[in-house]
């Protein structure tokens, strides 16, 4: 009888173990890349308008890094859904000379395009950069708005 509990114990611990190490397996985090590019939706620019009357649609980007970069420069583009395709709007690039350390974030959020008129247009922004980090150059590739709202700004 001994070693038949002594197996049932063993049988017993090795499936406490085997749980609890899949358990902790499905709660791990998905690693995220160590420098990513996020990319707003198009939006009415509620700033320009309480500051300056100005109606605008505008798009900001952030290049967000767990590591040290620098000469960091980030292009965001509006661009439009049209009838015979999507046209390009406006784009502005912005240079961040200086260092920015791990946890920090470099934002481009001076990208907009005043409004013509109040006609319901479907905009989206893109996005590019590229970052000094660890002494190469690294680019991100074009991330785009995942949403296209209908905005009262015709441009």
């Amino acid at each position: 009888m001994k070693p038949q509990r002594t197996v049932g114990l063993l049988i017993i611990i090795s499936l406490i173990n085997m749980n609890s190490a899949l358990g902790s397996q499905s709660g791990t985090k998905e690693l995220k890349p160590p420098c990513r590019l996020q990319i707003g939706i198009a939006h009415i620019s509620t700033d320009l308008f309480e500051k300056f009357r100005i109606l605008a649609v505008k798009v900001n980007a952030s290049s967000i890094c767990n590591v040290p970069q620098t000469n960091v420069t980030i292009t965001v583009e509006i661009w439009k859904k049209g009838l015979l395709g999507n046209h390009f709007v406006w784009k502005k690039t912005i240079n961040s000379l200086g260092t920015t350390y791990p946890g920090s974030q470099v934002n481009n959020s001076s990208t907009y395009m005043r409004c013509k008129d109040k006609t319901p247009t479907y905009y989206y922004g893109v996005s590019y950069s590229k970052a000094l980090i660890d002494g190469k150059w690294q680019y991100a590739r074009h991330v785009l708005s995942k949403e296209t709202p209908p905005l009262m700004c015709g441009t």
